[in-house]
């Protein structure tokens, strides 16, 4: 079972093509230098989360992949053939998605990062929230409090590199997955 879980999760890590649509993101600012993943503070996990749509079929797909301190994977999850109307809806359930996972993990102070800028924004009350995203937003703001401490960080696609890889791999493979301690 284990074997299968790896491998599992090495197809999902592996690039593949890019999908059809995805959110406009600004150019990093630091393009000379690329951005890297770093590991949460002490005390934390840090939850990465990302979504994946495809505008010719109205289907997406979120991945989210949790990590220690140290910078261990604690897990990773996936779930795919899910009818959302926009590529912004699906990052801002992703979001809502690893809340979820956290809850069920029993983490209490998370780090929570996404490459979806607007998401971010709108889930720190920085933005005006779309309408289409309201409840979604609604829902993870409530969800928030039954946690000691979360913090929402936007981050360049490099730094979101594991969650975008589990979203691509379950957009292409559809159905539910789940990666445990690898």
């Amino acid at each position: 079972m284990m074997v299968e879980q790896v491998g599992e999760y090495n197809e999902a890590v592996i690039p593949k093509a890019p999908l059809v649509a995805e959110l406009p993101r600004p150019p990093d600012q630091a393009a000379l230098v690329q951005a890297v993943w770093e590991k949460p503070r002490h005390g934390f996990v840090k939850a990465n989360c990302d979504g994946a749509w495809l505008v010719q079929t109205n289907t997406g797909a979120f991945g989210l992949v949790i990590r220690d301190f140290v910078g261990w994977m604690m897990q990773a999850r996936g779930q795919g053939d899910l009818r959302y109307g926009s590529a912004l809806t699906v990052e801002v359930d992703a979001i809502r998605a690893m809340l979820i996972a956290c809850q069920q993990g029993g983490f209490a102070r998370i780090m929570v990062e996404s490459d979806s800028l607007i998401a971010i924004q709108m889930v720190k009350g920085e933005r005006l929230v779309d309408a289409e995203v309201d409840g979604l937003i609604f829902n993870i703001q409530a969800m928030t409090r039954e946690f000691q401490e979360v913090i929402f960080f936007p981050a360049p696609r490099s730094c979101n590199q594991a969650a975008h890889e589990v979203a691509s791999f379950v957009s292409r493979n559809g159905g539910i997955h789940h990666w445990d301690f690898i």
